[in-house]
């Protein structure tokens, strides 16, 4: 879901200008996103049915210029593998300014739409500030919190 909002959102903010993917260290290759996935996505607009699953690689991590997990302990898992990319992985959710936020997304794996969503949630109130971050402007106006995506 991650990777179809900060798609979409590159796109329409500067077009071109970031290749967006997505790995997993425990993930298995060519798998297709989960059905709540693809639903919860569709909702915002956003069609995330042709992605698939792929490990995380040296390859990957030496390409990656940011690498964003989804909870700490993803973060932890990648520098324990791949202490070269320390400097350049954190948490989604860490860029928003708020002293009580649990910066992990939880994942719905196995869990009903409602869980999807929530996560989807999660991770678009992260979009706007990850992107900014990315791209190298500061200031949450780069992006609005209601953007929509194109049609």
């Amino acid at each position: 879901m991650a990777e179809g909002f900060l798609r979409e959102m590159a796109e329409s903010v500067a077009p071109g200008s970031l290749t967006v993917g997505s790995a997993g260290v425990g993930a298995f290759d060519g798998q297709p996103p989960s059905q709540y996935s693809v639903e919860a996505m569709k909702q915002e607009g956003i069609d995330i049915s042709r992605q698939r699953s792929t490990q995380l690689t040296p390859e990957l991590i030496h390409r990656a210029t940011h690498i964003f997990g989804m909870a700490t302990s993803h973060r932890q898992a990648i520098q324990a593998l791949f202490p070269e990319a320390i400097e350049k992985t954190f948490v989604l959710r860490e860029f928003i300014v708020d002293d009580d936020l649990d910066l992990d997304v939880p994942d719905p794996i196995g869990m009903d739409l409602d869980a999807y969503e929530r996560t989807r949630n999660l991770i678009k109130e992260a979009m706007p500030s990850v992107l900014s971050f990315v791209i190298g402007q500061p200031g949450d106006d780069l992006i609005p919190e209601d953007h929509e995506p194109a049609p």
